[in-house]
């Protein structure tokens, strides 16, 4: 059995991996880095992919509906062409039909996988505790702002930390089974992002308040922030997060990826109290929002 993997430096490919080396020798195992430049021409030629048995497509980093989509339509031609025998995709928990313009490129995906004919997996990864900065919008702790505004609604969230993320996507792919099925990989409890502000201001012991306003006030208050998050177009579509938010599209709790595992999830206080007992927070928006 041969494994590639996509992805493998980033916070979630890195974690599979790292799990991955515990179930099986190192030798049946193959990585494919990120390129920030999109596919590089061994991928688009299908070498990279050549005598893989399963291969595991990390989710392109960023909510370019367009670029994202092309980047994996990419890598699951590459599979088709070299005889990939199982392609295991990490879509989001967004539901089918989502409003959220993040799921949008995931939900084309995972379509153009299923009419593939290859052997498919979808694994819908929950939404990333350590990316609760994005969601809190843009919560900083170093920026001493204590009103954190966000669009439309509030709503629960069933949080999951990356690493059991990891070891759960690395212990479906050795495994075997789930074969062309899409499954949900999330958290074991739901918290609203209100609950998660009170967490937080508890841990840094200030008073802090969620307001949520209009999307015009939302994008106002972040128009100039560094890089993508601070453009009016990326906020807007961000935006489209909180409709989402709304209909209860993360409000589930699936009891796979615990049962996968065979312990308790780790929860989101913990990953809380790692991340604002240092400096970072930044680094998690320039990782995710672009």
């Amino acid at each position: 059995m041969k494994y590639v993997l996509t992805g493998a430096t980033g916070g979630l490919g890195s974690q599979v991996l790292k799990y991955l080396l515990r179930l099986v020798p190192a030798s049946d195992i193959a990585v494919s880095l990120y390129n920030p430049q999109g596919a590089s021409a061994e991928i688009k030629d299908a070498g990279a992919f050549r005598g893989a048995d399963k291969l595991l497509i990390v989710s392109y980093p960023s909510i370019a509906h367009e670029l994202r989509a092309k980047n994996h339509i990419n890598a699951i031609d590459a599979a088709k062409r070299c005889g990939v025998k199982h392609v295991y995709y990490t879509s989001l928990a967004f539901g089918t039909g989502s409003v959220a313009a993040v799921m949008k490129a995931h939900l084309d995906t995972e379509n153009y996988l299923k009419e593939s004919g290859l052997k498919y997996t979808i694994l819908r990864e929950g939404i990333y505790s350590e990316s609760y900065p994005l969601y809190l919008g843009f919560f900083d702790p170093s920026e001493g702002n204590d009103e954190i505004l966000i669009p439309h609604s509030d709503g629960g969230i069933a949080w999951v930390s990356r690493e059991d993320l990891g070891e759960g996507t690395a212990k479906i792919m050795v495994d075997g089974g789930y074969e062309n099925g899409t499954f949900l990989l999330s958290g074991s409890r739901c918290l609203t992002l209100q609950k998660v502000g009170e967490q937080v201001a508890t841990i840094l012991g200030r008073h802090i308040r969620l307001k949520v306003v209009s999307e015009d006030e939302y994008v106002k208050r972040n128009v100039g922030r560094p890089g993508p998050r601070g453009e009016e177009q990326f906020l807007h579509a961000w935006a489209t997060t909180y409709q989402g938010l709304a209909r209860g599209e993360l409000d589930v709790v699936d009891p796979l990826l615990q049962r996968v595992v065979g312990r308790e999830l780790k929860p989101i206080e913990e990953t809380l109290k790692e991340m604002l007992g240092v400096a970072g927070d930044a680094a998690v928006m320039e990782q995710y929002a672009k």
